[in-house]
């Protein structure tokens, strides 16, 4: 999902009030219906990314994990490193370095992207941009050099800026290469190639880069649209689609890979806690080959946050499963 995070940036005091009168994680205190069967190990399904505190997203996600009970520390934090142009890949240095000195304990998943608008993938395949990915590792392994990258997400969505239809073997260069130019800083980094689920604008398997060079496979899934049930979405539009779960699961598991969710949430079809419920329950039956979930805690093209009263069955249903 697309969020302005420039501005999630440079207008901390502002969204850091926003937080704060929606009445933050706090602000949801519904009854449990149901046990979860996450086990021990919920923490790693328990990841967020949320919005820009006051001092950076680290408090945030602070409040994210006493809202779940989960302990501090326990999750993913998922942030983006850049946004608009190559220039941000020297200028964000100081964002990890904030998550690092705000908590050195807690590990990131950061999106870096691909390529800007109006640089082909080609260019970056072919070594033009080395020097800013260069920027990009060196400030990233400072700060988390174990982090989770997750390199040119989304790569069949067609706004993204290196959608990969027809330029399916630059997108495979580039990814390929900016890997390697990411462990030569650091060889604990781990990698994650995560198509927008669906059939979006392209086969997300036309843009694979190779089983060397990815760790994961993730898929960001949402509950989108208002035609049918919920029970309907779900399954039509979530499980059984093309390029969905179940595709996910098969690629993975041909590939030994295992998978990650890094952006899911309800809010474009409304307050939906049967989607949360499914997303529970495919995390339980699938997770031996999960490495992780985030939920997006923030909202970007449509409202996503769950933690703020705006989708009270979806919520209290999250906190049961979801908590530690």
């Amino acid at each position: 999902m697309r969020v302005d995070m420039n501005n999630g940036i440079t207008r901390r005091a502002v969204l850091a009030f926003a937080a704060l009168a929606l009445g933050g994680p706090s602000a949801v205190r519904a009854a449990p219906s149901r046990r979860s069967q996450l086990g021990p190990g919920s923490a790693r399904f328990a990841g967020a990314f949320v919005n820009w505190g006051e001092t950076g997203r680290e408090h945030v996600l602070q409040a994210w994990e006493k809202w779940l009970n989960q302990p501090r520390s326990s999750v993913l934090g998922v942030d983006f490193y850049g946004e608009k142009a190559w220039e941000e890949f020297h200028q964000f240095a100081w964002v990890p370095a904030l998550w690092n000195k705000l908590n050195p304990a807690r590990n990131v998943v950061w999106s870096v992207p691909l390529s800007f608008a109006g640089t082909p993938l080609a260019d970056v395949a072919g070594g033009l941009h080395d020097h800013d990915f260069e920027a990009a590792a060196r400030a990233i392994t400072a700060s988390h050099p174990r982090a989770i990258i997750r390199l040119g997400w989304e790569m069949n969505v067609p706004d993204s800026n290196w959608f990969a239809k027809g330029q399916e073997d630059d997108y495979v260069k580039a990814f390929r290469r900016v890997v390697g130019i990411f462990r030569r800083h650091s060889a604990g980094f781990v990698f994650d190639w995560c198509p927008g689920w669906g059939a979006q604008g392209m086969p997300a398997d036309a843009a694979y880069p190779g089983n060397d060079v990815v760790d994961i496979i993730g898929l960001d899934i949402y509950d989108f649209g208002s035609e049918g049930t919920a029970v309907e979405r779900w399954t039509s539009r979530c499980l059984k689609v093309p390029f969905g779960l179940e595709w996910q699961r098969d690629f993975a598991a041909a590939h030994g890979k295992k998978m990650s969710y890094p952006e899911w949430g309800v809010g474009q079809a409304g307050d939906n806690a049967y989607f949360v419920q499914q997303m529970h329950d495919w995390f339980v039956a699938n997770k031996a080959t999960i490495a992780y979930a985030a939920y997006f805690d923030v909202d970007g093209l449509w409202p996503t946050q769950i933690d703020t009263g705006r989708f009270p069955n979806s919520a209290s249903l999250f906190r049961t499963l979801f908590a530690g």
